[in-house]
């Protein structure tokens, strides 16, 4: 499903988005992460932006909550939100299903927002049809590749502003940013609020998988998959207890 922000909304994201992006790393303590790019370092993650941002929290709550329950035809709770943030020379994700990335929930829509143009130049999402079962993955959680070469992909380029809802059976996945520009996202992830499926529910769970996964394979990750095709940036220590920007 496609729908949008009004242009005041999108004015004011781009604003928001911009001073996230100027928060010091390791002052969120849900995960402000960078990547290694041929510029140098450059942030790629905010996650749970909205418990510190009042002004997303807004559009998570009100717009985009309402775009998630045409979808569910019923309430629906956010459980965890991010942005994306793919600078030049920023890498893509590996196909993945949400589904797998969010434990302890069935049922999930994420909707997606541009904050910048997202073309098949800066990188932008790539959705697999007529897929409605869980599909085999690899080790590192990703739709195994002999599988993914058999779907069939389009992509979904966007202006500012622009939102598309998906479940979490959808097959997705990004390339790298090849234009000059940034290329900027704020994803959303809801569930029928009457599966009472929480942020606290979300993120403690995702700190746990997140830290069994990486003490198994050595692999430091950005999200419970390992499905982000760039080089982390590893933080010099753990962020604070409470969120220290301004």
């Amino acid at each position: 499903m496609r729908a949008g922000l009004a242009s005041d909304e999108t004015a004011a994201l781009r604003d928001w988005v911009a001073a996230v992006e100027t928060w010091p790393a390791g002052s969120h303590v849900w995960g402000h992460y960078a990547e290694q790019t041929a510029h140098g370092p450059a942030i790629c993650r905010t996650e749970n932006v909205s418990v510190c941002h009042g002004g997303i929290a807004s559009l998570v709550a009100g717009p985009l909550t309402a775009l998630a329950e045409d979808h569910f035809g019923a309430p629906a709770l956010a459980f965890k939100d991010k942005l994306n943030y793919k600078q030049p020379g920023g890498a893509g994700f590996s196909p993945h299903q949400d589904v797998l990335a969010y434990p302890g929930v069935t049922d999930v829509v994420s909707i997606l927002v541009a904050v910048d143009e997202c073309s098949t130049t800066s990188g932008c999402l790539w959705l697999a049809a007529d897929v409605d079962a869980v599909l085999p993955t690899d080790e590192r959680g990703v739709v195994r590749s002999d599988i993914a070469e058999a779907l069939s992909w389009a992509p979904v380029e966007m202006a500012p502003g622009d939102a598309i809802c998906f479940g979490g059976l959808v097959p997705h996945y990004s390339e790298a940013n090849r234009s000059d520009a940034p290329r900027r996202v704020l994803v959303v992830s809801y569930a029928p609020a009457a599966e009472a499926y929480t942020r606290d529910d979300y993120y403690g769970a995702r700190r746990r998988v997140m830290a069994e996964a990486s003490a198994r394979d050595g692999r430091w990750r950005i999200s419970t998959l390992a499905d982000f095709d760039g080089t982390e940036v590893a933080p010099a220590g753990p962020a604070g207890g409470e969120c220290g920007h301004p």
